[in-house]
């Protein structure tokens, strides 16, 4: 072990102090010593290109990594600025580079937030947020000091592939909704004005309290009418109680099994389920034919008790109500 005389004191100084000017000196040294930067990320960068083009404006350095890809340097011996952030995203994309650096003296709380956002939300590009300062041991030669802030990781890019995943599954379901409203528009006009949508379900109004949908899951898909006359249960249950009255008038117009359902999570519906969901293509055809004959019979069947349905809510609501204070 060594004596206390023997260990130095290391202080810590404005990078200006090692590299005074930050196009001049920093980013000069830095072409020259970008190894110590690519030791400190784990990147091997080679073929370093100071001032590179980037249409009107220029890349502090151009480099590439192990793999061949593209990498930006932005450097900024200062506070990290909205200004710099774009003239981040501005040259990976005119400069069609994978990767980006931001080297800054002091990087805002926010500035951390967005680049570890864009490591999660920005497919295909790595980006990493590194301060630099200056260092010396009792009055050595100064030296600069990278340290990393925010870059990818395991679990950012994993959450990209999931959000990725997730794109690709709303694309699909956007497919499955708008094949679908091309059979459902022949027998029925209720979802004339719906357009497709990326999301679990479409769904088109059936006058105040009342709604028709199609839904899609991986396996299966629906057709179904549901009750939503607020938060209140209570007036949803007397609505479906309502259809649960004529269910055998209900249920010998429709040639196909319905489920009425009426559970703890305030749904009450009546459906028809199919069983091909958004991930078997190749009986799409045939679903989407069965789900508008569906919804066409569901329409036909329901129909004359909706408005006895919407009535019996309304008077619920209203015995629901406490009574007004009078002065």
């Amino acid at each position: 072990m060594q004596n206390d005389g023997d260990v130095g004191t290391l202080q810590r100084l404005s990078p200006r102090k090692v590299l005074a000017h930050e196009a001049h000196d920093f980013t000069a040294w830095l072409e020259e010593n970008i190894g110590v930067l690519g030791d400190v990320l784990g990147i091997d960068l080679t073929s370093v290109e100071r001032e590179k083009s980037a249409g009107d404006f220029s890349a502090d350095l151009l480099a590439e990594n192990e793999h061949g890809s593209r990498v930006t340097i932005e450097n900024q011996l200062e506070q990290t600025d909205h200004r710099h952030l774009g003239q981040v995203l501005t040259y990976l994309a005119v400069l069609d580079a994978e990767i980006a650096i931001w080297i800054t003296a002091d990087a805002r709380p926010e500035h951390v937030s967005a680049v570890s956002w864009l490591n999660e939300n920005a497919g295909g590009a790595d980006f990493y947020l590194v301060k630099v300062e200056g260092v010396q041991v009792d009055g050595s030669r100064p030296a600069p000091l990278f340290t990393r802030i925010v870059g990818p990781s395991p679990e950012t890019r994993s959450a990209e592939q999931t959000k990725q995943e997730l794109d690709e599954r709303d694309r699909v379901r956007y497919r499955f909704f708008d094949q679908l409203l091309g059979h459902v528009n022949v027998r029925t006009n209720r979802f004339d004005s719906i357009s497709p949508k990326g999301r679990r379900g479409i769904s088109a109004s059936g006058g105040r309290g009342f709604g028709f949908g199609f839904s899609v899951s991986q396996r299966e898909s629906r057709a179904y009418l549901y009750m939503h006359f607020g938060e209140t249960q209570a007036v949803n249950d007397a609505a479906f109680e309502v259809f649960e009255g004529h269910r055998e008038e209900i249920e010998s117009h429709v040639d196909y099994d319905l489920e009425w359902i009426q559970d703890e999570n305030r749904r009450r519906l009546i459906r028809h389920v199919v069983g091909t969901g958004y991930e078997d293509e190749g009986r799409w055809d045939q679903a989407h034919e069965q789900l508008a004959r569906s919804m066409a019979q569901l329409e036909a069947a329901v129909g004359p008790y909706l408005e006895e349905a919407r009535e019996t809510a309304d008077r619920h609501a209203k015995r629901a109500e406490p009574a007004s204070s009078t002065s």
